[in-house]
């Protein structure tokens, strides 16, 4: 394909029309969360930069839900998604917005182990913060998904991340690096095509003991379409609890704003997970 309709696949803000609108209505929403709800900011979760997370309470002693945000491992902040934790909280829910450093100040392979940190770091936060560390449910959208998948397939940080969590929220994920280094955001990414292997899900045993659900927009790119549908399909054929889903008509973000609308049927499917239910 031309280098153009490459972009267009596999570079979510070129193929999703007012991405723009999409972010500062996110932004806002997130500022009014904050403002309606209790939460503690900026919980330190590591020692690595920007090792950083805020946590919205929920029911003492209830599930929590962590959310990974997107941006293509060199953009975006917790900040920018405070609005997941509403619909979460209402139902008792302790949610936990994280942040992770961004290229090009880290490598992908840093931030994978970033990753790790947080995952191995939830029991303590639950006995310091009062959820239970058996109900944890993480989500991540793209980036967030990527970096989950793999911080908990990796081989050098699969023992430490796992049974950190019950159930594991997918959402418009990339799993296959292989397009990343011929994309404009390289130029922050920084990804050598020698570590796309090493540092993709598609090319690791998927995490073991942990349920799935891989949720793809059906407005997004056939390309992107495929990387959670592929990935899916390999899970499934190595036993893992993993389900595909398409959201009809939902783009890379509008695809979030339904994620936290408590009457959508992806919040219904969210909140019926092992850990919630």
């Amino acid at each position: 394909m031309s280098a153009r309709d490459h972009e267009w696949q596999y570079n979510p803000r070129v193929t999703t029309p007012d991405s723009a609108r999409y972010r500062e209505r996110a932004e806002a929403e997130s500022a009014a969360t904050r403002e309606r709800l209790a939460f503690a900011g900026d919980i330190a979760y590591g020692e690595r930069p920007e090792s950083t997370l805020d946590l919205f309470p929920g029911t003492p002693g209830g599930p929590a839900h962590l959310f990974l945000h997107g941006g293509y491992w060199r953009g975006r902040d917790k900040r920018d998604f405070s609005f997941v934790a509403a619909p979460l909280v209402e139902i008792g829910t302790t949610v936990l917005v994280a942040n992770y450093q961004l290229c090009p100040a880290a490598t992908l392979r840093e931030i994978i182990a970033q990753t790790a940190d947080l995952l191995a770091a939830l029991p303590g936060l639950a006995e310091r913060h009062g959820f239970d560390a058996s109900r944890v449910i993480a989500s991540g959208h793209s980036a967030g998904a990527h970096l989950l998948a793999a911080a908990m397939s990796a081989p050098e940080h699969r023992a430490r991340t796992a049974g950190s969590v019950r159930s594991l929220v997918l959402v418009s994920g990339i799993f296959d690096l292989t397009p990343v280094p011929a994309i404009s955001v390289n130029e922050e990414i920084r990804l050598d095509p020698g570590d796309v292997t090493a540092l993709s899900p598609m090319a690791m045993d998927p995490p073991e003991g942990v349920a799935m659900d891989i949720v793809v927009g059906g407005a997004e790119s056939p390309g992107w379409i495929a990387q959670s549908a592929l990935y899916a399909e390999k899970c499934q054929l190595a036993g893992v609890d993993a389900d595909f889903l398409v959201a009809p008509c939902e783009n890379h973000s509008s695809i979030m704003e339904t994620y936290a609308d408590a009457a959508s049927p992806l919040f219904a499917r969210l909140s019926a997970l092992p850990g919630f239910a």
